[in-house]
């Protein structure tokens, strides 16, 4: 895990980091964050669909007891930091997955 360099409030994870986390037993919310006209990218299998100009008035769906990941589409999407950024300030433990659902298909997570 590592500090973003776009944010330094927020953590960042790596692929393999998330494959991990996916594979773990302990239970994770991961949260696609990006908007309905990127839905054709795919999503990351078991993702919740918050995109980041809803967050505000969605986060309660999330459970502050369990670790959330936020995603968007890759490295030049910033969404997935800002979305990390907000639900930090809501008091949740969160880290950003910055290689987005381009990277995950690339390395072949699962994928919906």
């Amino acid at each position: 895990m590592k500090i973003s360099t776009a944010n330094p409030k927020v953590r960042t994870i790596t692929k393999e980091e998330l494959a991990q986390k996916i594979k773990n037993a302990k239970p994770v919310q991961i949260v696609n964050v990006l908007g309905p006209e990127h839905y054709n990218l795919g999503f990351i299998k078991g993702s919740i669909r918050i995109p980041l100009d809803q967050l505000d008035n969605r986060w309660g769906v999330l459970d502050k007891n369990i670790e959330v990941v936020t995603y968007c589409a890759s490295y030049d999407c910033p969404a997935s930091g800002q979305a990390a950024e907000k639900l930090l300030t809501k008091g949740f433990k969160v880290s950003a997955y910055e290689g987005g659902i381009n990277e995950c298909k690339e390395a072949g997570l699962p994928i919906e």
